[in-house]
């Protein structure tokens, strides 16, 4: 019997340990913790159409996350966006800390850091256009 018609008798062989393969790789993969960045933008709503932002507050957050692998590619894949709600805002300063429990993660994933950590928005009476 030569090599090729050997080959050909076991596909089914090759078939099978490629499988096995893979389901290896996918377990071995999930059970590993690995740590991305991803850059996640703030969302600023709720203002009050009396008050007006004055400063020039981040539009994103770079945010490290940290977990099981096969997580973490998936959670690339997600569209993040922290959003900061400012219906409570008054003239002067606005100070936003904690942010990563806005941040919205699987149980099995966390965040290990943020930057920057505190978001300040200034804010003031807004002007009316003249003649209104």
């Amino acid at each position: 019997m030569s090599i090729r018609e050997n080959l050909e008798k076991e596909k089914w062989l090759m078939v099978l340990s490629l499988l096995v393969a893979v389901l290896l790789w996918l377990f071995t993969a999930g059970e590993r913790d690995g740590q991305i960045a991803l850059t996640v933008p703030l969302e600023y709503g709720n203002l009050s159409p009396d008050l007006a932002i004055v400063n020039h507050p981040p539009a994103q957050v770079e945010v490290t996350v940290a977990g099981p692998r096969i997580l973490l590619l998936k959670l690339r894949m997600e569209r993040m966006e922290i959003p900061l709600d400012l219906s409570g805002a008054r003239e002067g300063s606005t100070i936003f800390g904690g942010l990563e429990r806005f941040v919205r993660l699987d149980r099995e994933l966390r965040v290990t850091g943020l930057s920057p950590a505190v978001v300040e928005v200034k804010t003031a009476a807004a002007r009316l256009p003249q003649g209104k």
